[in-house]
C-alpha cells in the first residue's frame, strides 16, 4: 500500500522537531473504508509471496516533514512456529498472585 492511499484521522495529538503525530489512519482495501486505531490489533502478511500471517499492534502513527512520508510503528506478534527457534516442546506458565484491588487480593 502506498502512502497516496492513506489518510490520517483527525487533528494532530502532538509534535516533535519534524514529525508530527496521529492517531489513527483509514485506507480502503477491496471496495471497504477500514480504520486503524492505535493500540488496535490487525492482521499482516508481511511479503505478498508467503503464506505467512503475524498480528500487528499499532503503536505509532506520524508524518515526518523531511521527507513528507506517513510512517508507523507497529509490535509484532508471532506463533512459535515462525520464529528462528520454533516451537518447544514445553512451555512455562506465568501466574501473578500478589494483585491488590480495592483491599481484595486477587
Amino acid at each position: 500500500m502506498d502512502n497516496s492511499a492513506v489518510q490520517l484521522v483527525g487533528s494532530p495529538c502532538g509534535q516533535h522537531g519534524p514529525y508530527t503525530f496521529y492517531k489513527a489512519f483509514k485506507y480502503v482495501k477491496n471496495g471497504l473504508n477500514r480504520l486503524v486505531k492505535l493500540s488496535e490489533f490487525f492482521f499482516v502478511k508481511l511479503w505478498t509471496d508467503s503464506d505467512l500471517v503475524c498480528i500487528g499492534e499499532l503503536q505509532l502513527l506520524w508524518i515526518d516533514k523531511n521527507s513528507e512520508q506517513v510512517l508507523s510503528s507497529l509490535r509484532l506478534y508471532f506463533l512459535p512456529e515462525n520464529t528462528p527457534e520454533g516451537r518447544m516442546d514445553h512451555g512455562e506458565v506465568s501466574r501473578l498472585y500478589w494483585i491488590k484491588l480495592n483491599g481484595n487480593v486477587m
